[in-house]
């Protein structure tokens, strides 16, 4: 499946080191997406569990595990999950 994301979204993505291949394949460097549990008030994703801890948009807050990638979120934001 592939996602159609805004140029002005893609444009904020500045840290992506992956050439957008979310968007591609919904994976990432042959691995799955992480899996998303929830969202808050200010465009950060809650993830299940530290599978990508090399990604710039991804950090630990206490024992949660965030995702601040604007595309990511926009991807969230279409599909759900």
């Amino acid at each position: 499946m592939e996602y159609s994301v805004a140029p002005e979204t893609l444009a904020r993505t500045i840290w992506c080191e992956k050439n957008f291949c979310c968007l591609r394949q919904g994976s990432c460097e042959n691995c799955a997406r992480c899996e998303i549990v929830g969202e808050n008030a200010i465009n950060a994703l809650y993830l299940r569990n530290r599978k990508s801890p090399d990604c710039p948009y991804h950090f630990d807050f206490g024992s949660a595990y965030l995702c601040t990638c604007p595309t990511r979120y926009a991807i969230y934001k279409q599909s759900g999950s």
